[in-house]
């Protein structure tokens, strides 16, 4: 018997950096293989990458060697430096594991960028908002090592 959850999770984060490197770091394709990376043992692969609204991108993941879990992001509206709101999925094989919509706000303040990610959504058979939000802590955790990098090369 399938199961079905449902909630929408919140994270904010105060970013030395301003809004435009923000932006910038989750517009390239390159910068978000950088960030967003899951760990040792994993590989992540974007099949497509139109970060543009009303196109899609297809990110495969996983660990090393196993089935992957594929991610669809197709996006609605963006608008740089300020938000991007995408809809997604996440599947594996044994089918569709997440569908929902994810809004990114990027605030400027005096001493970087107020962020805040909003993710509403259905989580299947064993796909849970606490684990989405771990993840999405972790990742936002990469992009704030991500930033820190890139302001110290600069």
């Amino acid at each position: 018997m399938q199961t079905i959850d449902h909630a929408t999770i919140v994270l904010e984060r105060s970013l030395a950096a301003a809004p435009s490197e923000v932006f910038a770091a989750w517009s390239n394709r390159e910068a978000l293989l950088d960030w967003s990376a899951p760990g040792d043992g994993w590989e992540m692969v974007y099949r497509a990458f139109d970060f543009r609204a009303g196109h899609t991108d297809v990110l495969t993941f996983g660990p090393v060697g196993a089935e992957p879990y594929v991610n669809r992001v197709h996006y609605h509206a963006i608008r740089a430096d300020q938000d991007i709101v995408y809809s997604s999925t996440v599947s594996h094989e044994n089918g569709l594991l997440f569908a929902g919509t994810v809004l990114l706000e990027l605030v400027q303040t005096a001493s970087g960028t107020d962020f805040r990610l909003t993710e509403t959504g259905f989580y299947f058979d064993g796909d849970s908002p606490e684990g989405h939000k771990e993840g999405w802590a972790a990742m936002l955790d990469g992009l704030t090592a991500y930033l820190a990098r890139a302001r110290r090369a600069a």
